[in-house]
């Protein structure tokens, strides 16, 4: 028998919201930082609310049918490995950096500040994720096992 750990809906919401926040948090900083204005940093975050959460919603959905790197947990359901977590940091990173470029282009229409957002997302964000994806591990909360017929067992 072979196991599928696999994550239910409203896991992956709650961590779209929790990720969601720290993210605001994170997209209003740098825009200051990249800008010094306040109000870009707001903007950015309203613009990036919204097509992120539904770009972070399809990933975590994506990586949930990969069953690497994840072990049997008695304690948690299931524990999501270090290196799951790294690999999965990457593949966001290649998903999202794009979008930390566009979405400060089109609020300042400055190349300087969108590619100064976009360096500094990509160095704080990267941290961010990786130390959210270990939290979340800790709660076993909407994990499940579902037990599946090794196919070599198959019947012809």
């Amino acid at each position: 028998m072979l196991s599928k750990f696999t994550e239910r809906h409203p896991r992956t919401i709650a961590k779209m919201i929790s990720w969601r926040v720290l993210l605001t948090i994170s997209h209003v900083v740098n825009g200051f930082l990249a800008t010094g204005s306040l109000l870009v940093g707001l903007k950015i975050a309203g613009w990036a609310t919204v097509i992120n959460s539904t770009l972070y919603w399809l990933h975590e959905r994506a990586w949930n049918f990969f069953q690497l790197w994840r072990k049997e947990n008695p304690n948690r359901v299931f524990d999501d490995q270090e290196g799951r977590s790294a690999l999965k940091m990457l593949s966001w990173r290649v998903v999202i950096t794009a979008n930390n470029f566009i979405i400060p282009f089109l609020v300042t229409g400055s190349w300087g500040s969108a590619t100064l957002f976009a360096g500094l997302a990509t160095a704080i964000n990267m941290f961010l994720y990786y130390a959210h994806e270990r939290v979340w591990n800790i709660f076993p909360w909407a994990k499940t096992v579902a037990e599946l017929l090794d196919p070599s067992l198959k019947k012809a």
